[in-house]
């Protein structure tokens, strides 16, 4: 059985690209833009990312309201 962290970095998230600077460093919900406070975040776990012959990992993180997608109850 797959722990909840498990199921988090499972989430397919939205392409790097499509959003903010804010969304991408987490300061901000991937889903919703909303601003994250330290008690209304939930890390949604490193994710690779690859520019060109480089990969670094970024730390994306969600509110309490849809960590798993804007469809998906918490």
């Amino acid at each position: 059985m797959a722990t909840e962290t498990e199921e988090l970095a499972a989430v397919q998230l939205p392409r790097i690209g499509t959003l903010t600077q804010r969304q991408q460093r987490g300061q901000d919900c991937v889903w919703c833009g909303v601003t994250l406070t330290a008690g209304a975040a939930v890390d949604l776990g490193p994710r690779p990312l690859r520019i060109l012959d480089y990969t670094a990992n970024w730390f994306p993180r969600a509110c309490r309201t849809h960590p798993r997608g804007m469809g998906a109850a918490a």
